[in-house]
């Protein structure tokens, strides 16, 4: 509607523009006009009860208007977008609380092979994997899980259970084809190129390793980078395993799982638009 100032005693040309395109008398207008102490805005004055209905009707259609040629209630943008944030971040919470015994899960296997086998088998009864030989194919499914004792099993685990969780913050996806291409595809990278028969879980480990240093700067998003800087900071020291220091390390195999988790993480990393 149009608004316009009038003064006193001022001939009323807008007013008479109200009173053409309305439905009241003119009289009605001018006394209105008059008895309300000559308002500025004199739109309200014009209007009467059928236009009010009148007026709403129209202001409905004109937004439904506005909605159809948009997609979608205006409106109702804003109010999407809370609930989507708390969406997610309940999905973040739930997806930490769902994942946390998730790594003890699968350290169970290790845990009941050194059990069994320190009491029952003295130590003896180990799964390891024999390059390149018929007999250590089956390491290949073993050797990961199986240990020389109590104290090389809890140092794996604590690691494992520390990088599973981290991965697992971020991705379950990326966890399993992580964990899956270190067991699976590091063993069998050993059994192919590897100088001596190995078993331990510590190949799996750098394989967790390797994908979380790399993650962060590849998708380059704000949760990956802090993963990937508090792993820096915290476990760079991890490195050092990838280099022939100890005789009775398999220096080798930690390097291959190194080299696998980069390869991981560079096959399942998301751009921050979605793509790769």
């Amino acid at each position: 509607m149009m608004q316009g100032r009038l003064k006193r005693g001022q001939p009323p040309d807008l007013l008479k523009y109200y009173v053409q395109n309305s439905h009241r008398k003119p009289e009605d207008v001018w006394a209105n006009w008059v008895l309300s102490g000559y308002p500025e805005n004199i739109a309200a004055l014009v209007i009467m009860p059928n236009d009010e209905s009148n007026l709403d009707v129209r202001l409905k259609k004109l937004e439904a208007e506005i909605n159809q040629s948009q997609g979608g209630p205006i409106s109702q943008g804003s109010e999407q977008t809370k609930p989507t944030q708390t969406k997610q971040d309940k999905g973040f919470m739930a997806r930490i609380k769902a994942n946390l015994l998730l790594p003890f899960y699968i350290l169970a296997v290790p845990w009941a092979q050194e059990i069994i086998d320190q009491a029952f088998f003295q130590g003896n009864w180990n799964l390891p994997l024999h390059p390149r030989s018929l007999d250590g194919l089956a390491g290949i499914f073993t050797a990961a899980f199986s240990h020389s004792g109590f104290a090389h099993l809890i140092g794996n685990s604590v690691a494992f259970v520390i990088f599973s969780w981290l991965i697992l913050a971020k991705s379950k996806r990326d966890y399993w084809i992580t964990f899956l291409i270190g067991w699976l595809g590091g063993s069998a990278v050993a059994w192919l190129v590897g100088p001596s028969a190995v078993h331990g879980l510590s190949g799996v480990v750098y394989t967790l390793f390797g994908y979380l240093l790399m993650i962060g700067w590849l998708e380059k998003r704000i949760m990956p980078l802090l993963i990937s800087i508090f792993v820096l900071l915290n476990y760079g020291a991890f490195i050092w395993g990838v280099l022939p220091t100890q005789p009775l390390v398999a220096w080798w195999g930690h390097l291959i799982g190194l080299l696998l988790g980069m390869f991981a993480a560079y096959g399942v990393y998301r751009e921050p638009d979605g793509g790769h």
